[in-house]
């Protein structure tokens, strides 16, 4: 099991790019996120109910025949399940406002949720000068000379 797996939530929903927005809204009502899956039905990206919240602000009346495809945003990279919870943080392009689809080679797997990154980071801070888990350098131990 890779340590992406400790804050992964698992797939929800999936819908093809070629469906409009308003089939989007349907799926949407029971899970937060979709994968938006193209006709080879490979991952294309993730589409969120905020997307449409967005999208319906936006454009009224237009939005429902919009293709889920089209909403997927150019800039979500989905990560790969061997990637680490450290590597990911340093990743300078991760946006923390926006779920992760996370791939095992070219297959889904799940979904890395922004607060599921936010708690990580929260346990693996040091409390009161402790060390951070896997650390042996401990700070009680050190002195300016």
């Amino acid at each position: 099991m890779s340590e992406i797996d400790e804050i992964m939530a698992p797939l929800g929903a999936t819908i093809l790019g070629t469906r409009s927005l308003a089939d989007a809204a349907r799926v949407l009502e029971h899970s937060e996120t979709a994968v938006v899956l193209n006709l080879s039905y490979r991952a294309i990206g993730l589409i969120t109910r905020a997307d449409l919240t967005r999208l319906q602000e936006q454009d009224p009346h237009g939005w429902p025949r919009k293709r889920c495809a089209g909403v997927v945003h150019p800039g979500d990279q989905p990560v790969q399940r061997s990637t680490s919870i450290r590597e990911l943080l340093l990743n300078s392009r991760l946006d923390s406002t926006r779920p992760l689809l996370v791939l095992d080679h070219e297959e889904p797997a799940g979904i890395v949720h922004p607060e599921a990154i936010s708690a990580w980071r929260a346990k693996a801070q040091p409390i009161s000068g402790e060390p951070m888990k896997g650390s042996t350098h401990s700070p009680m131990n050190s002195r300016v000379r």
